[in-house]
């Protein structure tokens, strides 16, 4: 992909959304592209995670042991948290027709949070909608549990 592609794709990412065209190139320039054969395993569920993905073609699975539990395409940023912090993967992905992703590795992110304080803000709106998300399915889960008591 172009420059100015992965610059239009990134755009496409809810975090990234708000950048500038200097913003977006700088980030786009540092990324790293990875093409992945069908099949091919992005990363590992307890693998040491130092960045983020933003699948920029295909589809990735998340798999849980051998449960799939979610799948992901064009435009899905992948281990976010990671882009601030270091972590383990939860899950592990699989690109099962292959496909390509923009790694964002952290000390980038880390640069971009430096030079551009208000992407923290952003950041944290969207840490934020995402946790919110997490504890209405968890209290959905809770309450289900409940009834089945």
């Amino acid at each position: 992909m172009s420059l100015e592609a992965d610059m239009r794709l990134l755009a496409k990412v809810p975090l990234f959304a708000t950048l500038d065209d200097g913003q977006l190139r700088l980030l786009a320039f540092g990324a790293e592209q990875r093409r992945l054969a069908a099949g091919a395993e992005l990363y590992k569920q307890g693998g040491y995670s130092d960045g983020g993905y933003v699948i920029a073609e295909g589809r990735a699975q998340l798999v849980d042991g051998e449960k799939v539990i979610g799948t992901y395409g064009t435009g899905t940023l992948l281990g976010e948290l990671a882009l601030i912090t270091a972590t383990d993967h939860s899950t592990s992905a699989v690109f099962p027709d292959g496909g390509m992703v923009l790694k964002i590795p952290r000390p980038l992110f880390r640069r971009m949070l430096e030079e551009y304080p208000a992407l923290a803000g952003t950041l944290s709106a969207v840490i934020s909608r995402k946790m919110g998300s997490f504890i209405q399915q968890l209290d959905a889960i809770s309450k289900r549990l409940d009834r089945n008591s």
